[in-house]
């Protein structure tokens, strides 16, 4: 019983080392997002972060149950720059296309509908686990989704109208 606590709690601990170099590094990146949305517009850093974040979903796929936590740490960095990239620009580009009194409803739905599609991405990417022959297939299966989903909504960034941040939007 001892042995598999101690078992559990190491498996939690390497969980949550692999995450630390992803998240050290998104505060960084939501001011380089910033830099590139005033002069190339935010369809630049939205497209650039979704395609980061599919490169890193793919280079995911190498990995396996004998793979070593700093090499899983370090292919999981570009899935979570691609977000820190892409989110900040389609904010701004939200907050500019809505009067001013609207801001406050306009970022409450795009939390919400964050929230929503993170939820409903547990679901289904809990469905392929527990459906899958394996955690390894399942894990596949989800990444390769979440890969194309991603590559789906890059392609639609890039159909946006270009168009550079300018100042916000003051209600007349």
């Amino acid at each position: 019983m001892k042995e598999a606590l101690q078992d559990s709690s190491e498996s939690a601990l390497r969980a949550g080392v692999m995450f630390i170099p992803m998240t050290a590094l998104v505060a960084v990146v939501n001011l380089v997002s910033a830099r590139l949305a005033a002069p190339y517009g935010p369809r630049v850093p939205m497209a650039a972060g979704q395609l980061l974040g599919t490169v890193g979903l793919l280079a995911l796929l190498t990995i396996d149950a004998r793979t070593n936590v700093w090499v899983v740490a370090a292919l999981m960095v570009p899935v979570g720059l691609g977000g820190a990239l892409a989110v900040p620009a389609l904010t701004a580009m939200l907050l500019d296309a809505v009067p001013a009194d609207r801001a406050g409803t306009a970022g409450a739905v795009l939390n919400t509908a964050r929230q929503v599609g993170g939820a409903i991405a547990v679901a289904v990417f809990g469905a392929l686990l527990a459906g899958a022959d394996s955690f390894l297939a399942g894990m596949r299966w989800s990444v390769l989704l979440a890969a194309g989903g991603l590559l789906v909504t890059a392609a639609t960034t890039l159909t946006l109208p270009s168009t550079k941040r300018t100042s916000p939007t003051v209600a007349t």
